[in-house]
């Protein structure tokens, strides 16, 4: 009899601890989707942080400065892009990164011989190889890429419409940037 009251005072928390989050499961999906930083063991991931480091990115590649008014074409693509992110931030930086390999593919850089595909990162080297592009390019749609990433693979890290506004504006400027290219 004490053998069988030790293994239930033994299971007792444990049994609580999992009831009561069954019971506010939905209330703790709530608070996980609100979580805008996630670090497990070697892997910590900061989207705020991760813009921080592609804005500075852009101030040091220099040539097209990130409060220059955008042309037409790019201005109503990004005007659509930030009422996507009014519903969903996560699906306009999804679309944002397009600007990025559409602007790769305009430039003329198609790789693949069956089915063409675009690499920007691999274009914006090669330009930055060229003396094309000022070195800290490669750098920034590296950023973004690694920001997208985060976008598509990590659901718990929360992205806010003010974060993906910021993921645009980067965006266009390195599309802007590749296409600037003579």
């Amino acid at each position: 009899m004490e053998l069988v009251v030790n293994l239930l005072v033994g299971i007792a928390w444990p049994a609580a601890i999992i009831w009561v989050a069954m019971l506010f499961r939905d209330e703790l999906r709530s608070v996980l989707r609100r979580v805008s930083q996630l670090k497990y063991k070697d892997l910590e991931a900061s989207f705020d942080e991760g813009l921080n480091k592609a804005e500075a990115k852009v101030a040091a590649a220099g040539p097209v400065p990130l409060a220059l008014p955008h042309k037409p074409e790019l201005t109503s693509r990004l005007e659509q892009l930030r009422r996507i992110a009014e519903v969903s931030p996560r699906a306009s930086i999804l679309e944002a990164w397009v600007l990025v390999e559409e602007a790769a593919a305009k430039s003329g850089f198609v790789q693949g011989a069956g089915v063409p595909r675009v690499n920007p990162s691999l274009f914006v080297e090669e330009l930055i190889r060229l003396g094309r592009l000022p070195p800290g390019s490669a750098a920034l749609v590296r950023q973004l890429r690694r920001l997208r990433n985060q976008a598509i693979h990590l659901s718990d890290v929360s992205i806010t419409q003010d974060e993906a506004d910021r993921y645009l504006e980067l965006a266009a400027t390195a599309s802007e940037l590749i296409l600037s290219v003579e």
